[in-house]
């Protein structure tokens, strides 16, 4: 719970000292499908195909899903402990084709993005009573643009999620996480300089034992390349996750 609150603190602070520098707005919408597979109690692999919409502020201001924004695939493996409290993700690998945040006249002509990501990090999972959770999550990413002749580039990433069972066919959840660059760095970026803060709220409906649909909304506030721009999207969600 601790890190909760200081992971909202840490997001809070770049709206503050920042607040003069140009912002802009977005209306994004991401969607995923993930296929599940657990072959032991200690082990689980994950599937995930992503497809991600935005805005176009000039034509469709309100339509979340106008213009292309991302397409990707990821695969997790991940092994826990007996006890279930510490989850240990040894690879996570994506790769994304990324068009640029419409912001901006100049991003329209911007090239599209491709990125092969790898990260790991460790997850701890505690179990409050039988309807209340928390899990804290440290990632580290290495991140290969085609742009940057595909040279790695680091990102860190914290992360806190509350989870409520209020019912048995329906979960609410509250995360908040914050990214930082860190070493190996873009040339001129410096280390551990302010990426993005997410906060965030969902539903998680089971629809049966092996399928689980959530919907829900993220507020993204991340800094550009130009250190003085900031994009803010609201995203609305919708993940569809599948047990095989």
């Amino acid at each position: 719970m601790r890190r909760f609150f200081f992971l909202l603190v840490i997001g809070v602070w770049p709206f503050i000292s920042e607040a003069q520098k140009q912002h802009y707005p977005h209306l994004t919408f991401w969607s995923r499908v993930q296929v599940a597979k657990e072959p032991n109690p200690n082990w689980n692999i994950v599937g995930t195909f992503m497809w991600r919409r935005q805005n176009n502020y000039q034509e469709n201001p309100h339509n979340p899903t106008a213009s292309p924004l991302t397409m990707g695939g990821q695969a997790l493996v991940t092994h826990r402990n007996t006890q279930n409290t510490v989850w240990v993700h040894i690879a996570q690998m994506s790769y994304m084709v990324s068009n640029q945040l419409l912001g901006k006249e100049e991003d329209f002509n911007a090239p599209i993005g491709k990125e092969f990501r790898y990260a790991g990090g460790v997850e701890f999972n505690q179990e409050v009573n039988e309807k209340l959770t928390f899990r804290q999550r440290f990632m580290q990413e290495l991140r290969f643009f085609k742009a940057n002749d595909f040279h790695p580039v680091g990102r860190v990433r914290g992360r806190a999620n509350i989870r409520y069972q209020f019912t048995p066919f329906v979960s609410v959840n509250g995360v908040t996480e914050i990214l930082f660059h860190d070493p190996p760095l873009l040339s001129g970026q410096k280390p551990m300089r302010f990426h993005q803060f997410w906060l965030g709220g969902s539903l998680l409906w089971s629809l049966s034992e092996r399928v689980n649909l959530e919907t829900g909304y993220t507020f993204i506030h991340g800094r550009r390349a130009t250190l003085v721009e900031f994009d803010e999207q609201n995203v609305l969600n919708l993940h569809l996750a599948f047990e095989i």
